[in-house]
Parts: C-alpha cells; sequence; structure tokens
C-alpha cells in the first residue's frame, strides 16, 4: 500500500527544501532566458528541443539494447527478489515511471541508475546477488533510487526535464548540485523506512558499497566517520560542491542520525552491537 504525501515528505532530508527553493532561484530566471530566446529568434530555438529529445532517446535505446544482449534483465523468473524488491519500492512510494533493471558483473558491490525523461534503468551488480548478502541489504539499496526517484517525482513532475536539460550546461551546476545530493539522501532515508528502520542491514549495505563484501568486515564504522573532519576543509568543499553525490562518510552520518530520530530502538540495537559489519552477518531473515 502506497504511503501517503505526508509521510513521504517525513522522509525526505531536512535540506532538501531550502536546496529545493535554490533549485527554483536558479531555473526561473533560465526558463524566462529561454523564452526571451524563443520569442527573439522567432521560434527556432524551439528546434533544439525535439533535437535534445531524440538524443535522449536514442541514447536510451543504445543504452537499453546494449544490456538486452549483454547482461541479464531482472524479471519474475531471474533475479526475482531484485524484481519483488522494485514492484515493492514502486508500489510503496507511489511511483509509477518504468523502471527496467539488469544485472551485470564488474566486481563491486553497487547499484546505478540512468534516468531519461520517464524511462529509468537500474543496474545492479551481480555481486549484490551473492548469497551472503541479506535480502534487506538489497532491497534497501532499490529502496534508495527508487525513493529518490519517487522524491523528484512529485517535486518537479514534467518540470524534472527541465532541470535535466538544465544541468547538461554544466555551467550552473554548482547551485543545483546541493538538491540532487539532499535528493540522495532523501533516498537513503526512504531505503531505510523499506527495512522497517533496520539500520544494520543498511549500513552494512554502505559500506559493502563502499569496499565490497570480501573485506567489509574489517572496517570500523566510527573511525571512518571520523574520516570526514579530516576531509573537510575547502578542498573537501570542492570535491562535494562539484559532485551530485555527497560523500559517502556523509550519507552513513545521515543514515545514523535519521535511525535515531525515526527508529530508536534499531539505532540502539546497532549501538550494541558495536558494528563493524560484516559480510552475510544478516543473511538469515
Amino acid at each position: 500500500m502506497p504511503i501517503s504525501k505526508a509521510d513521504l515528505k517525513a522522509l525526505r532530508h531536512p535540506s532538501e527544501n531550502g536546496r529545493f527553493l535554490l533549485t527554483l532561484f536558479v531555473l526561473i530566471p533560465v526558463a524566462v532566458l529561454t523564452a526571451a530566446l524563443v520569442i527573439g529568434t522567432m521560434g527556432v530555438v524551439l528546434l533544439i528541443v525535439p533535437v535534445t529529445l531524440f538524443f535522449l532517446w536514442f541514447s536510451l535505446r543504445l543504452y537499453t539494447a546494449w544490456h538486452i544482449n549483454n547482461s541479464v534483465q531482472v524479471t519474475e523468473r531471474a533475479f526475482p527478489e531484485a524484481h519483488a524488491a522494485i514492484r515493492e519500492a514502486q508500489e510503496l512510494f507511489g511511483y509509477h515511471g518504468r523502471v527496467e533493471a539488469f544485472v551485470i558483473q564488474e566486481g563491486s558491490y553497487n547499484a546505478s541508475l540512468l534516468p531519461l525523461l520517464s524511462h529509468k534503468v537500474l543496474i545492479l551488480n551481480a555481486e549484490l546477488m551473492k548469497p551472503g548478502n541479506s535480502d534487506r541489504e538489497l532491497r534497501f539499496i532499490v529502496g534508495r533510487f527508487v525513493g529518490s526517484l519517487a522524491s523528484r517525482h512529485y517535486r518537479f513532475a514534467w518540470f524534472e526535464a527541465f532541470l535535466n536539460g538544465v544541468e547538461k550546461l554544466v555551467v550552473l551546476n554548482l547551485l543545483l548540485t546541493p538538491y540532487e545530493r539532499a535528493v540522495k539522501l532523501s533516498g537513503d532515508q526512504m531505503g531505510l523506512y523499506m527495512i522497517d528502520g533496520d539500520l544494520r542491514s543498511g549500513v552494512t549495505a554502505m559500506m559493502k558499497m563502499i569496499l565490497g563484501s570480501d573485506v567489509v568486515d574489517r572496517a570500523d564504522v566510527g573511525s571512518f566517520l571520523a574520516q570526514e573532519a579530516k576531509g573537510g576543509g575547502f578542498f573537501g568543499w570542492l570535491v562535494r560542491a562539484m559532485s551530485d553525490f555527497p560523500h559517502h562518510t556523509t550519507r552513513v552520518a545521515n543514515l545514523i542520525r535519521f535511525a535515531e530520530a525515526r527508529y530508536p530502538q534499531e539505532a540502539e540495537r546497532f549501538r550494541a552491537a558495536a558494528p563493524a559489519p560484516r559480510a552475510g552477518a544478516m543473511a538469515a531473515e
């Protein structure tokens, strides 16, 4: 059963509202300038729109065709656990756009998303499907992606396409990427919601995305979070400012803070375990 818009709003990262307003502050003048160009050029500029849309559509079809012929598509019969997780997340967060998923082997515990127009392609690494990784970790990762899509979908609707187009210009991205990073943090929180606040599984999945499954048991979460202070300052800010993604230390710390506020019992259980995530530790459901 889908959650309400009020519940979805409560799952968003606190910074998302302010950064959404900053994004509008940037996009509205761009929209006005675009309208002026359309009028000033007697509509000639509008010819760019169908060309751009065709390029996006063509790129997506090439990308999808490559994966159809070189990787395994997620279906009810192939990787049914991933298929079920995607459908669960779509229903839970009320996201009805088309999401296709493929499994590939690239030697890393990770996933990526290609969002083009209303068609989304989710790439899942085969490492995620290993028996030592729990079903909750997979559902958390899928929930992160679909949750972030739902957050952006409710905010922008068709306007999302305009944002994507402006981001392609790059020159304004310093002002646009803060919202993108906030959406990623919102997605993390939605992924945790999808697994009932199981902070252990969420943090384990996050650490595996950094290290992989084989050596994750040698990591200490507390020491990892302390690295954020060492990597701060101007250069830390500059690296973050140029990226659509928050630092991993920020994402793990935010996930823990979110759990402490919304799932205090899970957070206490996580602290009591003095966690250094171990591969396969959550395999038994």
